[in-house]
């Protein structure tokens, strides 16, 4: 057992334009930001829209899934980290944006681009909420 908290505390929590997504993940929820003005949905979060600019934002639960895009295998790490641990690059499945996030997988052979991923949130401390993604096998 470890006593690391493998995680590091984002830096965008108190942004005005990500503050939404992290209620959104305290609440249990993947968002992402629609345009009130050109209707363009994406993400990552920011506080205006990369299309038109508008700063009318409303925010949309995504399915949370999507496909590994790329991966790596980290052997080192900030002090904070337990390694080895797998972070991937995440195409979402709506199509509107690309994430990295941590791999829940054991082994390396249970990873291969295109694989389906779902986007699962945890709360490693109270008051905090992140999202991860986990190996998922595909819907028939």
């Amino acid at each position: 057992m470890t006593s690391k908290p493998n995680f590091l505390k984002p830096t965008n929590l108190e942004s005005p334009g990500a503050v939404p997504f992290w209620e959104g993940l305290q609440a249990g929820k993947f968002l992402a930001p629609r345009c009130g003005q050109c209707g363009e949905l994406f993400f990552p979060p920011r506080s205006h829209c990369p299309e038109c600019l508008g700063d009318s934002l409303s925010w949309e639960e995504l399915s949370g899934k999507g496909f590994l895009y790329s991966w790596t295998e980290l052997f080192f790490a900030q002090p904070e980290f337990d390694t080895p641990f797998f972070l991937g690059l995440i195409d979402l499945a709506e199509g509107i944006g690309r994430i990295a996030a941590r791999i829940s997988a054991k082994t390396a052979e249970e990873l291969h681009i295109g694989m389906s991923v779902r986007i699962r949130i945890s709360k490693p401390v109270d008051g905090l909420a992140l999202y991860y993604a986990e190996p998922s096998r595909p819907e028939s």
